[in-house]
Parts: structure tokens; C-alpha cells; sequence
């Protein structure tokens, strides 16, 4: 055979894919009956995909003697590389296929999730249309299920990372109508308090006792009012004018633009409730990871 290979014929440098993957089926059955059945052509399609290979090589790839089929000795060297080829393509493939269809999970109190999270998401998902975002409202307290979770806990564990994210303040929120009856802090001894259940529980969550705690008003039973397990469902019973309620300021901005809520005064206290970003270490090389806890940082420091 006379060669085609040569410095000055580049479009002659990549043979056909589809005889190259014929040949490195061939020569691993080293029969063209089975690579043909392999492939799901015809024995003949197979010696036509050969023959076009070699003609393009100029090189025999194959030997065949007695009904045997050898490779070749440029055969021989040949298989490796092709197969190291595929290896690659494979390999770009799956890469390919597995950035274009990441799952991230992302771990977050409902409220807050529903409040703040979930109205801001769409910016991220424009900017990451490959990450597909799973939002986990129920969160296993060692945060070992999701990818980032987002809490104002910060429970320790030696393989993860707490991270300072965010700090929200809390005040009194109610209905307009509600509104027209208060006026400062002691009218809120006429209305219903609204409480949640987190902050009968965890220290670390505001509640009615500090909150009037932080005005010096440590003798008013707060202990009156309806429970709620969710500040979503505390908020909606303030808007539908049932009481008054303690508002993250994140979580009732929305609202109160709307006018569904109002804030009835204006007294500053330090009352505030942290949020942290809490995820495993070895997350900082997981690139979706780190597209979202940079798109969370800007959105922190953008509000």
C-alpha cells in the first residue's frame, strides 16, 4: 500500500471515527464475526470499515492466515493508542455530561428557605443553568445529607466548616388594622403574642422574654399565645391579623413591601439572630459547591 500520510495533507491526519471504533472491536475479538455482532452491523461492513482504515493508513493492520486473524505489527502498535484515544473521549464525555448535570443540595430552615432563599434562587440558576439545586427543608442535624446548609445553630463537628453568613434583626410585626392600636412597646400588652416553637427551646433563637428582655422589661409573662413550629406559620397568623409576631427582618421584607405586615414602632435592640454556613471541608474542590456559597456570600453582602 502506498501511504497518505504526510506533512502537507492535514485533512488526511484523523482517520474516520467509526472505522477506528470498528478496529478496536476487531482486534479485541480478533474476529470479525463477533465484532460484527458486537456492533450490530454485517461481517461485511466490518471488512469495509477495515479495508477503508488500511487504505487510509497505507498500512496492513491485520493478518489473516488459515482462518486465524493476527494483528499486524503496526496493528499491534497501533491498538494501544486508539484505545487510550477512546479512554479519553469517554472520560471528556462523562465529564461533560456530569458538569452539565450536577446536584447540589442545599440544606435550610423552611421559613428562611421560603422567606429568602427561595426568592433569590432564580438569579443563580440563570447564572448556573448546569446546577440543578435541591432545596432540604428537613435537615439532619449533623448536616452529613446535604452539600451546604444554611442554620442559626452551630452545632461543632471536626470535619465541617461554621461559617459567619448572615445576621438578621428581630422586631414586632402585625396586620395594619392590628398596627392602628399600638403605638410603643407597652400597647403589646393588649394583643396576642405569636411565639415559635424554637424559641421556647434553643437559647440561641429570639423570643418574646428577650426581646422585651433587651428593653429592661423582665417582669411580662410571655408565656401567653399560640405556638408555632414554623416563623412561616407565626407570620402568616399576623398577617391574617391573629396576634403579633416576632419578624426576622429577612424573612418579613417581602411582606411588609407588600404591605401585608407592618412594623407598629421603630425601638432598636440588639436582638439578633446569626445565620452560618455550615458544610464539609473537602467541599471547597467541588466546583458547584463553590459557585453557590460564592453566589450566597454576594447576595449576603448585597442586600
Amino acid at each position: 500500500m502506498v501511504s497518505v500520510f504526510n506533512e502537507g495533507n492535514m485533512s488526511k491526519r484523523l482517520p474516520p471515527l467509526n472505522a477506528l471504533k470498528v478496529f478496536e472491536v476487531a482486534a479485541r475479538r480478533l474476529n470479525f464475526t463477533r465484532a460484527a455482532e458486537e456492533l450490530h452491523v454485517t461481517n461485511a461492513a466490518v471488512s469495509h470499515q477495515i479495508k477503508l482504515l488500511e487504505d487510509f493508513l497505507g498500512l496492513d493492520l491485520f493478518q489473516r492466515s488459515n482462518n486465524v486473524l493476527k494483528l499486524t505489527e503496526a496493528g499491534e502498535r497501533y491498538l494501544p493508542r486508539i484505545r487510550e484515544g477512546f479512554k479519553i473521549f469517554q472520560q471528556a464525555t462523562d465529564t461533560l455530561l456530569n458538569d452539565n448535570n450536577v446536584l447540589l443540595r442545599v440544606g435550610v430552615p423552611p421559613s428562611f428557605g421560603s422567606k429568602w432563599l427561595v426568592p433569590r434562587l432564580y438569579r443563580f440558576l440563570n447564572r448556573h443553568p448546569h446546577i440543578r439545586v435541591e432545596i432540604v427543608s428537613e435537615v439532619d442535624r449533623s448536616y452529613r445529607d446535604c452539600d451546604i446548609s444554611i442554620d442559626f445553630r452551630r452545632t461543632q463537628f471536626a470535619d465541617f466548616r461554621i461559617e459567619p453568613f448572615i445576621a438578621t434583626e428581630v422586631f414586632p410585626v402585625c396586620s395594619p388594622a392590628i398596627a392602628k392600636n399600638i403605638a410603643q412597646p407597652t400597647d403589646l400588652s393588649k394583643q396576642t403574642l405569636l411565639h415559635e416553637v424554637s424559641a421556647m427551646n434553643d437559647p440561641d433563637y429570639p423570643s418574646w422574654q428577650s426581646w422585651f428582655s433587651t428593653l429592661g422589661v423582665n417582669d411580662k409573662d410571655v408565656r401567653k399565645g399560640p405556638l408555632f413550629t414554623l416563623a412561616l406559620m407565626a407570620l402568616q397568623a399576623a398577617i391574617d391579623g391573629q396576634g403579633v409576631a416576632l419578624g426576622q427582618a429577612l424573612l418579613v421584607e417581602y411582606d411588609i413591601a407588600a404591605g401585608r405586615l407592618v412594623r407598629p414602632f421603630h425601638v432598636e435592640t440588639p436582638l439578633r439572630l446569626d445565620y452560618y454556613l455550615i458544610y464539609a471541608a473537602d467541599m471547597k474542590e467541588n466546583a458547584a459547591f463553590v459557585a453557590f456559597h460564592q453566589w450566597l456570600i454576594s447576595e449576603a453582602q448585597s442586600r
